[in-house]
């Protein structure tokens, strides 16, 4: 459970790292333009694969939720 906890607080660090790169931005720079570009696509598909995992977390839950309020009507 710890590690999960030092991996959220690192994903969250990295998208504030990504707010400030993105107001600090120079576009003469390649480095820069790179640099943000791979971070923001990095943590785009991070930010996909946990809402599926997510969904696929809540799906039974949700499921049981469903067939009890049809069963109710």
């Amino acid at each position: 459970m710890k590690i999960n906890y030092i991996v959220n607080i690192i994903y969250k660090t990295l998208w504030l790292v990504l707010f400030f790169l993105i107001i600090t931005f120079d576009r003469s720079n390649t480095y820069s333009v790179y640099i943000t570009l791979s971070l923001l696509i990095l943590l785009t598909i991070i930010a996909v694969i946990r809402a599926i995992n997510l969904r696929n977390e809540w799906r039974p839950i949700a499921e049981e939720y469903f067939v009890n309020n049809i069963d109710e009507k």
